[in-house]
């Protein structure tokens, strides 16, 4: 079961950083080619798209700029906080890339909280707001899929990551009710 949270979790990575971002160039650049991909040329001042990985690295060596941010930022982070400790029951939608997102910006707070303990008090209540939302979440998740009723709609509302786990709930609270219930297949 660890393989398949793993997996999951690795699959949505890969997607994120595969994911498009728009890129402007901040210095002419020849290009160069990998296998199976070409980047480049860029003019500087132009916008191209990339994928994430790639635009990243390119920012790395400074010659392109996100143009789009695609980290998550403290304050979304607060809001979706906000937004599921106000609901009960039900879940918020979140962006499917939420999770690698959020990895991300809690990586990046920590390698500044590092560098600079004036920042721990920032990495601390990040951390607790992502315990928090991935709790509440966590609970709601397992409420529903072990429901004798589970609606399809519920998916719509599910992260990649999530999903997985609404389905193993959702299997194993169906597999003990058949056995408890002892509907005659044993």
């Amino acid at each position: 079961m660890r393989e398949q949270v793993e997996q999951a979790i690795f699959d949505a990575e890969f997607e994120f950083s595969n994911s498009r971002v728009r890129v402007r160039a901040e210095h002419d650049f020849q290009g160069i080619e990998l296998p199976g991909l070409k980047i480049g040329p860029f003019t500087r001042g132009e916008r191209y798209t990339l994928p994430l990985w790639v635009a990243e690295e390119l920012e790395r060596k400074g010659v392109v700029s996100l143009v789009e941010e695609p980290r998550l930022k403290p304050e979304e982070l607060m809001v979706i906080h906000h937004r599921e400790a106000s609901l009960a029951k039900g879940l918020s939608e979140l962006p499917s890339d939420f999770y690698p997102r959020l990895r991300r910006l809690l990586a990046e707070a920590r390698a500044e909280a590092q560098k600079d303990p004036g920042k721990l008090a920032e990495l601390n209540r990040l951390l607790n707001w992502a315990r928090d939302v991935v709790n509440a979440r966590l609970k709601k998740i397992v409420s529903l899929a072990s429901s004798v009723a589970r609606s399809p709609l519920t998916r719509k509302y599910l992260t990649p990551e999530e999903e997985l786990i609404f389905d193993l709930v959702g299997d194993l609270s169906d597999a003990w009710r058949e056995v408890i219930a002892g509907d005659g297949r044993s």
